[in-house]
C-alpha cells in the first residue's frame, strides 16, 4: 500500500471513530437526563426489589422475568396511554 492510501485509510477510520464517540456522548447525555427525571426513591426501591428477588429465586430466574417484562413493556405503555386518554375525556 502506498503512503497516500494508508493516510486515507487512517483518516476514514478516524472519522468513523469521531462519529461513534459523538453518538456515545449523545447517548450518555440522554441517559443522564432520563435518570434525573426518575425519583431517586424509585431507583432505590427497584434495586431493593431486584436484590430481594435475586436472593429468593436466583438471578437467572430474575433475568428471565425481567426479559419477559421488557417484552411486554410496549403493550403496557399503550394500555396506560389509552387509560390516560379515557381519563381526560
Amino acid at each position: 500500500m502506498t503512503r497516500k492510501s494508508l493516510c486515507r485509510d487512517i483518516q476514514s477510520v478516524h472519522q468513523r471513530l469521531n462519529l461513534r464517540q459523538a453518538q456515545f456522548q449523545l447517548t450518555n447525555e440522554q441517559s443522564k437526563a432520563a435518570l434525573k427525571k426518575i425519583n431517586p426513591y424509585l431507583i432505590v426501591g427497584g434495586g431493593l426489589c431486584a436484590g430481594l428477588m435475586a436472593g429468593v429465586i436466583g438471578w437467572r430466574k430474575v433475568f428471565t422475568v425481567a426479559k419477559a417484562g421488557y417484552s411486554f413493556s410496549p403493550f403496557l405503555t399503550g394500555c396506560a396511554r389509552r387509560l390516560m386518554s379515557m381519563h381526560d375525556d
